[in-house]
Parts: C-alpha cells; sequence; structure tokens
C-alpha cells in the first residue's frame, strides 16, 4: 500500500472511531444495550487496526 493510500485509510479509521464512539453516548442515554454493543464491537475492531497500522 502506497504511504497517501496507508495516510487516507488510517484516517477514514479514525473517523469512524469518532462516530462510533458518539453513537456509543448516544445509544448509552437512550437505553438502548444492542446498539450500544453494537457499536461497542465496531469500534474496538477499528481500534486494533488502527494500532496495527500505525504501529509498522
Amino acid at each position: 500500500m502506497t504511504p497517501e493510500k496507508l495516510h487516507d485509510f488510517v484516517s477514514w479509521l479514525s473517523s469512524q472511531v469518532d462516530h462510533l464512539t458518539s453513537t456509543i453516548n448516544d445509544a448509552h442515554e437512550k437505553q438502548n444495550p444492542g446498539r450500544e454493543a453494537q457499536c461497542e464491537g465496531m469500534r474496538d475492531a477499528f481500534m486494533r487496526c488502527l494500532n496495527k497500522l500505525t504501529k509498522e
């Protein structure tokens, strides 16, 4: 992967993590545990990917 594409991908993943964190907070406030758990799983997966990509 070219450095430019890697940067774009990392930026996209970061924006998804931010969006999911906001969605998790909203689901928590609205007492929607199913949505909260689903988004937490997605966020955690994206964060694992980010960690692997930024350590290289």
